[in-house]
């Protein structure tokens, strides 16, 4: 009897170890299924199949029938192995108008991204002087890099990438937040301002000089004037300048009016004044 008992114990204690080995792989594991993010909210946990120009060819998680979305009715797809996927979301592209089948390129958190300057000049937009005040300050970066704290993106890949997600100019940011563009770039701090040049005036000044030559063998006295001129332009320049962590959150806030600026170009002296005083430059 007593030997029954322990054969009927025994065999519970198998049974329950199959059982609890067999529901540990499915509690114990990752999820391995792609997640697909309808534009009318639903979320559906599959296996994408293939992505086309059109349409999203996907299977239930655990089934093999496949099934195919229109891809003007996803928003994106998030894949199991982390990979993000943007489409057509009307509700993501009234905020932030980026093309369809964009993707964030791999997040680097400690790694820092020059944006373009947003540049007005008495008045009006002036992108390519935004390109060169950001070409100036990654490039003085460079100069010292054992300085800098953190390694930086190329400025032309930050700018690839931005026209890769619709930013075209320095000026279309401000439909994004920073959370964003820190995505749309890869990078985790963002170095971005805006820098305002107005005419004010120009002053001109205008010296003489007067040279005498004597000639005693013929005793004649020879005089010549002459007079120079010079005229310099003067600029109001503001140039406002802010560092976003990866979350959006603003981490440097200054401005700087550089004082008797004389050419559009004075700007330079404010940012390398920014540039040393960061958290990620050493002195």
């Amino acid at each position: 009897m007593e030997h029954k008992i322990r054969s009927e114990m025994g065999y519970l204690k198998i049974s329950i170890l199959l059982l609890v080995g067999a529901l540990l792989p499915v509690n114990g594991q990752e999820n391995k299924a792609d997640q697909l993010y309808l534009t009318n909210g639903e979320l559906l946990e599959v296996t994408i199949k293939k992505v086309e120009p059109n349409t999203i060819t996907y299977s239930f998680f655990g089934e093999d029938l496949e099934n195919i979305a229109e891809k003007a009715n996803v928003a994106k797809i998030l894949f199991k192995n982390g990979r993000e996927q943007l489409f057509s979301d009307s509700q993501a592209s009234a905020a932030s108008p980026r093309p369809v089948d964009f993707e964030y390129p791999p997040m680097k958190a400690n790694e820092g991204a020059v944006l373009p300057f947003e540049f007005v000049v008495d008045g009006s937009q002036s992108p390519e002087n935004g390109i060169e005040a950001q070409e100036f300050y990654y490039d003085n970066l460079m100069r010292k890099p054992e300085r800098n704290t953190i390694s930086y993106q190329d400025a032309e890949t930050t700018r690839n990438r931005l026209r890769a997600a619709g930013v075209k100019e320095a000026v279309d940011m401000r439909d994004y937040d920073m959370k964003e563009i820190a995505k749309i770039v890869g990078a985790g701090i963002l170095v971005t301002g805006k820098i305002t040049v107005d005419y004010r005036t120009t002053t001109s000044t205008t010296t003489g000089s007067t040279t005498t030559k004597v000639d005693t063998k013929k005793k004649k006295v020879k005089s010549y004037s002459s007079d120079y001129s010079t005229s310099s332009d003067e600029f109001d320049t503001k140039v406002d300048f802010k560092i976003y962590d990866m979350n959006g959150n603003k981490v440097v806030d200054q401005t700087r009016r550089p004082f008797m600026a004389s050419t559009r170009e004075n700007y330079v002296t404010a940012l390398n004044y920014f540039m040393k005083r960061t958290p990620y430059y050493q002195k």
